[in-house]
């Protein structure tokens, strides 16, 4: 409805945690949608109307405007955003991860890589001394708080 009004939607969306389909999405950012338009010449009216729309955040009465730069690093970002743990958070190669189910469950490991589009992912853990590479499915893993810790696969292995 909006786009035939000319005006520019961006919804972002991520993988859906779970679902077994690799095209399931859900919303990065629930209930809000970013619109690119001249208020001017269309006004508000057909903002806050749009179906599923619960209204415009205001600032002042003033719509609120987010820079086009950071919509892009924002697109850029959710667009390469292929894998996400149990939670539905995004994983990148370096972030800290928690194994929450199977015979690894509990250990904390490093999320290195993607390997199947069916969610499949290679994880490293330290084990005996040494770090050692795991596959398992991304919906067993947690993300972990806190920075991701890319000094780890670089760190010699104390003996």
């Amino acid at each position: 409805m909006l786009t035939g009004r000319g005006i520019e939607v961006y919804f972002p969306t991520v993988p859906a945690p779970g679902r077994l389909h690799r095209s399931a999405r859900r919303a990065f950012f629930p209930c809000y949608l970013f619109v690119q338009t001249d208020l001017e010449t269309a006004g508000l009216w057909p903002l806050h109307y749009a179906p599923g729309v619960r209204g415009v955040v205001m600032f002042g009465g003033v719509p609120a405007r987010v820079a086009g730069n950071l919509i892009d690093a924002l697109r850029n970002r959710l667009e390469r955003a292929d894998v996400v743990d149990v939670d539905g958070k995004m994983l990148e190669p370096g972030d800290r991860v928690f194994i929450t189910a199977g015979p690894l469950a509990e250990l904390e490991g490093v999320f290195d890589q993607r390997l199947s589009a069916a969610g499949r992912v290679r994880v490293l853990i330290r084990l005996l001394q040494r770090w050692t590479v795991v596959e398992t499915d991304a919906k067993m893993l947690r993300k972990t708080s806190g920075m991701p810790r890319r000094d780890l696969l670089s760190a010699p292995a104390r003996l």
